[in-house]
């Protein structure tokens, strides 16, 4: 499981099967161990055959591990663990092959940095669906001889179970999103789609979607598109003294290509056309054309 500390002795059992993806580790230990496992390029699941485990996260977290719970270590944090278990088994599974099941399955699909799950309770019956595949599956995964559509087939049945039993944390969210949202503040001036929002925050396109409608109630381009008006806005108050203002130019710099649109949308957020603003900021002229 990790580098161990203080009386743990070697493994007396090792059995391992699976690919790339998706990969299944059998350990059997001669008594207690007590150790770390730091960031790795891979997530594991793990669950105990027997004994106890007390396993705490960097973040301070802390659970307590009985026989047959899965527990998931999400790739990019740090633990810490005691245990008198004396058989274990670890599925790892790489966030690039998440990310592509997620992307296809899921509103939430996302690719870029690895996630972090968030741990169920002991007693929540999302984890029953999971124990049962595991069940199911554990001896394919280990078959050296598994026809390679057969193991592909395995796999995406694993993540997609898995994907459904451990959601991701609310940081890893709000990280997302404010990847998202810098993005679209720093690249308003340019011609930009939902896909390079999406890119932006690692998250496929249905999942920034669905990333903006859950937690702020629009859609990625009308937040652009309110980013843009705010812009335009403040640029028709801030023109210099006896600076000819051309609103046709400052809206075509912030990617306003059909001007009835864009006054009706400018109106409707602030309440006034644009050359209202221009006029209500002060002296200077202002060109319609």
């Amino acid at each position: 499981m990790a580098e161990t500390e203080g009386a743990a002795a070697a493994p007396f059992e090792y059995r391992t099967g699976g690919d790339d993806d998706v990969s299944l580790h059998r350990i059997g230990t001669n008594g207690p161990q007590t150790g770390t496992i730091g960031p790795r390029p891979a997530h594991v699941l793990f669950w105990l055959s027997d004994g106890h485990a007390v396993v705490t996260a960097d973040t301070g977290d802390r659970w307590e591990v009985g026989p047959g719970r899965p527990v998931m270590l999400s790739a990019p944090v740090a633990y810490a663990f005691d245990t008198d278990a004396t058989r274990m088994t670890l599925l790892h599974l790489t966030p690039s092959f998440l990310d592509a099941v997620a992307a296809r399955t899921s509103d939430d699909g996302a690719a870029g940095d690895p996630w972090e799950f968030v741990q169920p309770e002991a007693s929540d019956i999302r984890l029953e669906p999971l124990r049962a595949l595991l069940r199911e599956v554990t001896a394919q995964i280990l078959d050296p001889d598994l026809p390679e559509s057969d193991r592909q087939s395995v796999n995406r049945r694993v993540a997609k179970v898995v994907l459904s039993t451990f959601t991701r944390s609310r940081a890893d969210v709000e990280n997302r999103l404010r990847r998202a949202v810098r993005f679209v503040h720093d690249q308003a001036a340019d011609d930009i789609t939902v896909g390079d929002i999406a890119d932006a925050a690692g998250l496929s396109e249905r999942g920034v979607q669905d990333l903006f409608r859950r937690t702020l109630d629009v859609t990625p381009m009308r937040y652009l598109r309110e980013v843009r008006l705010d812009r335009v806005h403040l640029e028709l108050q801030a023109r210099p003294a006896r600076v000819v203002v051309t609103v046709q130019d400052v809206a075509r710099r912030w990617q306003f290509m059909h001007l009835g649109r864009f006054a009706a949308s400018y109106r409707e957020r602030f309440g006034e056309s644009p050359h209202e603003t221009v006029e209500r900021a002060g002296p200077g002229r202002s060109h319609r054309d």
